[in-house]
């Protein structure tokens, strides 16, 4: 299983349990994730973890592409406004974790 894979069902685990603890190992302590509406930074993003998202699913995933500095990532999302939305994702890699994670919102 991918690093990618791993990071984003641990982030949907914590949305249902309302806990981003899972999440936390594998993101650097710079982290930042970045989507068309706003960029968070990493204790931004552990909050909204940790509060269920908007609330947030993520479903379908699909690695496109991952190495060891980076991961492209499709997969359907609900989240707020975004019912059915389909996602591209590319997160960067250092040292095995995540320190960037840019969200581009695809057709609905």
């Amino acid at each position: 299983m991918s690093s990618a894979t791993e990071f984003l069902e641990a982030g949907q685990e914590g949305f249902e349990k309302r806990d981003s603890s899972g999440v936390e190992k594998f993101i650097t302590d710079d982290f930042e994730m970045i989507t068309p509406l706003r960029t968070e930074a990493r204790q931004g993003f552990l909050d909204w973890v940790a509060a269920g998202g908007s609330p947030t699913t993520v479903s379908d995933i699909e690695v496109i592409y991952e190495n060891d500095d980076i991961a492209v990532v499709y997969h359907a999302l609900q989240s707020g406004n975004a019912v059915g939305a389909k996602v591209m994702c590319c997160g960067s890699k250092r040292d095995g974790k995540f320190y960037s994670w840019r969200v581009a919102m695809a057709a609905a």
